[in-house]
């Protein structure tokens, strides 16, 4: 009888709250029981663990004792590990300490006899993969993203010209990485979206969230600069002089908390904005309550200077999947998703007036808030289900 291949997912943080995408993902692969899966983390993430993970994931990182295991791994295949090292083109990093730690997560990987390694992102974790495959002699495949691509990338081609397979989430990061690679697929690079199990979203998104008695608008992501949370409260300060009644939560943590919070003060707009969770965020049953009971939702994102954008966001197609009306800046790949005029609005990076425009016929035209969301939601359903990409994925891994 066939057993079903044994997976090793390697991934730095598991579950990340901003990454549910990941968790789900492995969650569904799980439940169709076509692969044996394990998760290899170094870190507890604080985002939602399904129960069918539970067993699934090893929290382990290098300690002190491992060093002697590595120095006897390194001399005792040192033909090997030099072959290594001059393979790796020097880089930003000390190619000489990233083999050591290498060594030392192969040796804790080989523990679990893996039949394939699956690192997702196509920077320094992917890399660990990439020396451990040839370390053990097992494939590896990447699952890559967005940021990782555009921006903290290391040894492309040479991951595609050795990886298994690649997958990338988005057509924006799809196209950087055929570009990086010449322009030319070499035959191992996919497009397949993780999606959404609208069923699921609905399912765990909490009742009885009390909604205040005016326009409620809602975003959420990372208070970073690519979110581009600054423009949505120029934005907010826009409406709030043209008398709308709203208020507009903000949910999310990261580094920018404090300046937005200064921001918000700053334009007096302490009674219209609110952003939940002290800085720690919401759980993830919460803000898709929170969807279910919005009038809006903004995603007011930007390419920023170093090229880090979005692919496409999951809390659009969560969103989507809710049928919540929506406005979307022109980043990265929300325009997958979101046609301006058919399953959202779009308007132009950077432009408070044309998203406050926007959110404002959203607000005033129910009839056609109503469409919009209607097909948002058979957009999200015939394009980004969930349990219909992961059979790609199953496919690439079991080839």
């Amino acid at each position: 009888m066939e057993t079903n291949k044994k997976v090793l997912v390697f991934i730095p943080e598991f579950p990340v709250l901003t990454e549910t995408f990941i968790e789900r993902e492995l969650s569904k692969l799980v439940e169709r029981n076509n692969v044996d899966l394990v998760v290899f983390s170094l870190k507890k993430g604080t985002g939602h663990l399904s129960e069918n993970l539970r067993t699934k994931v090893l929290y382990q990182r290098l300690g002190f004792p491992d060093i002697f295991g590595i120095l006897k791994y390194t001399f005792s295949h040192f033909d090997k590990i030099s072959k290594i090292y001059g393979d790796l083109k020097p880089g930003s990093h000390n190619r000489l300490f990233l083999i050591l730690k290498s060594i030392g997560y192969s040796l804790k990987f080989a523990i679990q006899k893996p039949d394939l390694i699956l690192s997702h992102f196509l920077s320094e974790p992917s890399t660990i993969a990439m020396i451990s495959s040839e370390i053990l002699g097992v494939p590896f495949a990447i699952s890559a993203h967005a940021r990782d691509v555009t921006v903290t990338y290391e040894y492309a081609e040479k991951k595609a010209g050795e990886a298994k397979f690649i997958t990338v989430c988005n057509k924006s990061a799809y196209y950087f990485l055929l570009n990086l690679l010449g322009g030319n697929n070499p035959g191992n690079v996919y497009l397949n979206y993780h999606g959404v199990d609208s069923g699921r979203v609905m399912r765990e998104a909490l009742g009885g969230i009390k909604r205040p008695d005016k326009y409620l608008i809602l975003s959420v992501g990372r208070l970073t600069e690519k979110k581009g949370f600054s423009y949505l409260i120029d934005t907010a300060k826009i409406l709030k002089d043209r008398g709308l009644d709203f208020v507009c939560y903000i949910v999310g943590f990261g580094p920018l908390y404090q300046d937005l919070k200064r921001q918000i003060s700053d334009l007096d707009l302490e009674e219209q904005v609110k952003i939940l969770g002290e800085n720690k965020g919401l759980s993830n049953s919460e803000t898709l309550g929170l969807m279910k009971v919005s009038d809006v939702f903004v995603l007011s994102s930007i390419q920023t200077a170093e090229g880090d954008v979005d692919g496409i966001a999951n809390v659009l197609l969560e969103a989507g999947a809710l049928s919540l009306p929506i406005v979307a800046t022109d980043a990265g790949s929300t325009c997958e998703l979101i046609s301006d005029g058919e399953t959202g609005l779009v308007v132009p990076q950077r432009h408070p007036n044309a998203i406050a425009n926007a959110v404002e016929m959203l607000l005033t035209d129910k009839s056609f808030a109503s469409n919009l969301r209607k097909n948002a939601y058979a957009r999200v359903i015939s394009g980004f289900d969930s349990s219909a990409n992961i059979v790609k994925l199953e496919e690439l891994i079991n080839q």
